[in-house]
Order: C-alpha cells, then sequence, then structure tokens
C-alpha cells in the first residue's frame, strides 16, 4: 500500500473530498477504484452528482462497487471485492467510503480492515472515509482530516439542494 489518507468526523465533505482525489488522479490519466462499504447502487445521497459525473466523464478511470441490495449491511463482500481488484489492476487509489462507519456500527472490525489494506499494491493510496475513525486507524495513517461541523443549514430546516447535497 501507499499512503493512507483518512477523512473522519462530524461534519459534511468526506466522500466529496475523496471524490475530489478521483477526479484530481483521473485528470492525470490515474484510475481509482471507489468502494461504498455501507452505499448500494439506489442510495440517494450526497453522492448522486459525483457518481454520474465520475461514470459518464471518466469512464474506464473509474470502477466502482457497492453493497448488494440484497444482502444489506454487509460491507465485508465490497471490502473483500475492492482490494481483490486493486491487486488485479493496480489502481492509483482505491476509495474506501464509509469504511469507519462500518466499523463503527459493527459491520466491519478494525483488525479486518487493517488486515486488507496490507494486501492492496504498493503503488495504490488508500483513502478511508466515514464518521467515528478507529484510534488504530488514526495511528496508521499517513494523513488525517477531521471535518467539523461549525453550523450547518438542515438546523434551520433547509433539506438540502441538488448540486450541494446531491
Amino acid at each position: 500500500m501507499g499512503l493512507l489518507l483518512v477523512y473522519t468526523g462530524n461534519g459534511k465533505g468526506k466522500t466529496t473530498a475523496a471524490l475530489g482525489l478521483v477526479l484530481r488522479a483521473s485528470g492525470h490519466g490515474l484510475k481509482s477504484i471507489v468502494a461504498h462499504l455501507m452505499k448500494t447502487p439506489y442510495y440517494r445521497s450526497n453522492t448522486v452528482g459525483e457518481r454520474e459525473a465520475l461514470a459518464a466523464r471518466l469512464g474506464d478511470l473509474v470502477e466502482e462497487y457497492f453493497m448488494d441490495p440484497l444482502v444489506l449491511r454487509n460491507p465485508r463482500a465490497v471490502l473483500r471485492r475492492a482490494v481483490q481488484r486493486s491487486v488485479e489492476v493496480r489502481p492509483f487509489l482505491l476509495v474506501l467510503d464509509e469504511a469507519n462507519n462500518s466499523i463503527k456500527n459493527g459491520l466491519l472490525g478494525v483488525d479486518e480492515l487493517l488486515s486488507a489494506i496490507t494486501e492492496v499494491p504498493s503503488e495504490t493510496n488508500v483513502v478511508v472515509t466515514g464518521r467515528g475513525a478507529p484510534e488504530e486507524l488514526v495511528e496508521r495513517a499517513d494523513l488525517v482530516t477531521e471535518m467539523k461541523e461549525v453550523k450547518h443549514y438542515y438546523d434551520k430546516g433547509f433539506v438540502g439542494l441538488m448540486g450541494l447535497e446531491w
């Protein structure tokens, strides 16, 4: 594995920051794999716009993996598939979206995650997102960014805006 980057915290923007790295890498012709450990392909979230842009504009530079909608809440299979695929194609980036949440919710062990990323090729940088990054992951990381919510328009009842939230 190359560098390990962690985006965590209670603020918005963790997945968006990771997908920004995917966009940047693709601008240099570098391949990325994005594994959504807690989302199905039908998940309507703040990543819909990013996902559609990645698929439409970056083509074969980005591969995405999701949970099977028939086997909900099982991020292990997504993690295994993404790591296996990273060994096969040796991408520049491997994004493990919501891996921290998977651990926090007891669906994946921190030891499982740390063990899995040791299998990732040395030229592949790993990005882990989600709230509540475990201390073991933080200690292992080369970069940790904590997104802190200071103020949010949700608190005023604003439900979001296409292009900002999804």
